[in-house]
């Protein structure tokens, strides 16, 4: 196929995102199946061992289908950064290339595709030292008081995130103690680009339909176990690593596990939170992103979702 042949020429990768649940796993195998392509997961949590069910993971069925990478690369408890992301896609869509296969990126951490396709600023970079000194003011003061902090520092970011966004507000508060500047000034620097071209392609779909696969997305999480993953890794001693996470579907069943809700209200809680979620990634996409929204209508496959993006592909290498 001539369009295989101009994306390698041109190093053309195709970014496929969209909110939680809208089927961006199924359409990106599509995508890589047509492509002869290999997928790059572009998850801040499927990159995680062990959290599969609460992640949505591409099941090793969809593996075997083809190729995905940045799947179960850390422990949980390990920390990741925007940067070291970044750095992690970079070699691996250099490998896939020299494949002489194309590199398709597959995720929602809107954040992370904004670093890989807008660089970052040149003091980037993550102090391990200081991110645990934040995030043991986090553990004795609250994200309140925090947030509070970032207040004071860079009212004009605190105003962009929610207060319960954790890892964004001590992310920024570790940038000023390591840098001495607000993270707004320092994100409005020149930025290092990555040596490709990217194109994105941004799935959406109506919003009752979204929230009925969210719904049942969820119901399928707990059928599968989701409740027995995480009382595992408690077992073994992970709850302080869950802690940090912090993340959507984890942080809910960690507070029934301590008993702060029944089992109907947990399910209850991370479908309205899930649904809130996809909310909030819709209008980050739209504000943060310069991407091509696709429509998935309904009853529509992922396959035929694929062959719009495709045909997007022709029209924008032509």
């Amino acid at each position: 196929m001539r369009l295989i042949k101009d994306l390698r020429e041109n190093r053309i990768v195709p970014v496929i995102t969209g909110p939680t649940a809208v089927g961006k796993t199924d359409v990106g195998i599509a995508l890589a199946k047509m492509l002869d392509g290999e997928v790059i997961s572009v998850d801040s949590r499927q990159i995680y061992k062990g959290l599969d069910i609460g992640t949505s993971k591409p099941t090793l069925k969809q593996q075997k289908e083809v190729k995905h990478y940045l799947i179960d690369v850390l422990e949980v408890g390990e920390r990741i950064s925007a940067g070291r992301y970044r750095k992690l896609v970079a070699g691996t869509i250099e490998r896939i290339f020299s494949l002489e296969k194309i590199p398709i990126l597959v995720g929602g951490a809107g954040l992370y595709i904004k670093a890989i396709v807008h660089g970052l600023f040149e003091e980037s970079w993550t102090n391990e030292e200081i991110r645990k000194k934040v995030w043991e003011e986090l553990k004795r003061k609250g994200k309140v008081e925090l947030y509070n902090r970032l207040l004071d520092i860079d009212p004009e970011y605190a105003m962009k995130i929610h207060i319960n966004d954790v890892k964004r507000i001590t992310r920024a508060i570790e940038i000023y103690e390591m840098t001495g500047q607000a993270p707004t000034k320092l994100f409005k620097k020149p930025r290092k680009k990555l040596p490709y071209s990217f194109r994105i392609f941004i799935l959406n779909m109506k919003r009752n339909l979204l929230y009925e696969r969210i719904n049942k997305r969820v119901e399928r999480m707990i059928q599968d176990g989701l409740t027995e993953e995480v009382r595992e890794f408690v077992r073994k001693g992970k709850r302080e690593a869950m802690d940090y996470l912090l993340t959507l579907g984890y942080k809910e069943v960690i507070q029934y596990l301590d008993g702060k809700c029944s089992m109907e209200e947990m399910v209850e809680n991370l479908k309205r939170n899930t649904r809130r979620y996809a909310k909030r990634q819709l209008t980050w996409f739209r504000n943060q992103l310069d991407g091509i929204w696709v429509e998935v209508g309904e009853g529509e496959t992922p396959v035929e979702v694929a062959k719009r993006v495709l045909k997007s592909l022709l029209y924008e290498t032509n």
